[in-house]
């Protein structure tokens, strides 16, 4: 009996652990002011406003700049 509750709350709470990393968020983000922010930058989660891009040449090639630090 203690093996199936042991199993049940590992099935329940497993994905939960995996919901807080948000798959769909890109590498690089470039703000409405041509910033563009990687995964690394402290302006990162705050940025709402982007344009997607997979690198951050990509992102510097379309006109944005690096983060002032």
């Amino acid at each position: 009996m203690r093996w199936i509750v042991v199993c049940l709350t590992l099935c329940l709470f497993t994905p939960v652990s995996f919901a807080n990393e948000d798959a769909s968020e890109p590498n690089v983000k470039k703000s409405k002011n041509n910033i563009c922010h990687d995964k690394s930058s402290r302006s990162y989660k705050r940025t709402k406003t982007y344009t997607p891009y997979e690198t951050i040449e990509e992102c510097l090639a379309s006109g944005g700049r690096l983060p002032i630090k």
